[in-house]
């Protein structure tokens, strides 16, 4: 049996700055989602499963019956294809207004999901930690850019992330030591790392 590898030493980490936790907090509200939503496909798999013989029975035969009734709508499309032809250089017109204003929604509702699974991780975060969720603090609104409108911004909106802290031994901490050389440096069963 292979024996594992003791850790003698560990090298100096560099203490992390105050980093924001959205980023972390958005994706485990995303992967909760996502396991909600297997566990509901999970739970009613054996109903689907049991009805899966009466959707056949029923639902082919009607879909074999409504078949030429659909085939007579595509002809009926086909006929009217020269006047929706004729109506395409119309729309090309509008195409590059509608995709700057499907654009600039686009924008909007992605950062609203965004705050949203943000919001859901953080909720889950807090549940595994045994904690209440912490309230959302209210974010400073990126100013948007506007035709003919300025917008001054009225006060400094606060950073988001708490403020950094020393390490100190008062807070159970180890303090910060000096670097070491990566010769210096032992890492497994007593080996040190090549330059």
């Amino acid at each position: 049996m292979p024996t594992i590898p003791q850790i003698k030493t560990l090298p100096n980490l560099p203490a992390l700055p105050g980093l924001d936790a959205k980023p972390f907090l958005a994706s485990v509200g995303a992967g909760d989602i996502a396991l909600e939503r297997i566990r509901e496909r999970v739970s009613t798999f054996p109903t689907r499963v049991t009805a899966l013989p009466t959707r056949v029975t029923t639902e082919v035969p009607a879909a074999v019956a409504a078949l030429p009734a659909q085939v007579q709508e595509q002809v009926k499309a086909l006929q009217s294809l020269p006047t929706i032809a004729q109506t395409l250089p119309n729309q090309a017109k509008d195409l590059p207004a509608q995709l700057r204003k499907q654009a600039t929604e686009f924008g909007a509702k992605a950062e609203k999901l965004y705050d949203e699974l943000a919001e859901r991780g953080g909720k889950v975060v807090a549940e595994l930690r045994g904690t209440k969720p912490a309230k959302a603090k209210p974010t400073a609104k990126k100013p948007t850019a506007k035709t003919g409108t300025k917008s001054t911004p009225k006060a400094a909106a606060k950073p988001a992330t708490a403020p950094v802290t020393p390490a100190t031994p008062n807070n159970g901490a180890v303090p910060a030591q000096p670097a070491v050389s990566p010769a210096a440096q032992t890492t497994f069963e007593g080996t040190t790392p090549s330059a």
